[in-house]
């Protein structure tokens, strides 16, 4: 027997899994690091450009949402995409490349992560963006360079957030399919 509550966070759940909530938002994060650790190892590239990744990213994870939610006629849920999306923006704008000389555009997208982990309360998008938002000013700043270069500097430390990224991307796109799984033959 299960209570309404617990129905309710199931169904939830489920919503969550079938538009990949947890896995497409970290996808395309991990598509904007790798892209900013391939500009720095490949590229003499200015501030500009690289303010310009974050709203980039959460302008297609936007457009992205809204298609999926055409094609599968499920809805956003309360994650609030176009606000978030508008927000980076913004912060592209003004205070982006004041901020992204000290703290990094990977720091951007994982204020993005934070705020739509925080939004969904979804530990999935959170921590890992709590976590580049911690990563990306030791990278910016040459911390890694002078105090672990066995990492590989700058870029080692974006390759390296890119790979974890991408680990994680792959775990939540298996958790979500598996609740979706879960669901469906629990109710045949």
């Amino acid at each position: 027997m299960t209570t309404t509550a617990q129905y309710v966070a199931d169904l939830q759940a489920q919503q969550r899994a079938v538009r990949h909530a947890a896995s497409l938002p970290l996808l395309v994060t991990t598509l904007g690091v790798g892209f900013l650790a391939y500009c720095e190892i490949a590229t003499e590239w200015w501030i500009f450009p690289q303010v310009l990744v974050p709203a980039v990213v959460f302008g297609a994870l936007f457009v992205g949402m809204r298609v999926q939610r055409q094609v599968l006629g499920v809805g956003t849920g309360r994650d609030r995409y176009g606000l978030l999306a508008l927000a980076v923006i913004l912060l592209t704008l003004f205070p982006g490349p004041v901020l992204s000389i000290f703290v990094g555009a990977s720091f951007f997208l994982g204020a993005g992560l934070v705020a739509l982990g925080w939004r969904a309360r979804d530990t999935w998008l959170w921590a890992p963006g709590l976590g580049l938002m911690v990563v990306s000013p030791l990278v910016t700043l040459g911390t890694l360079d002078n105090h672990a270069p066995f990492l590989g500097g700058r870029e080692g430390g974006l390759i390296i957030s890119t790979a974890l990224l991408l680990l994680l991307t792959v775990a939540a796109f298996v958790r979500e399919r598996h609740v979706v799984a879960s669901v469906s033959t629990a109710s045949a």
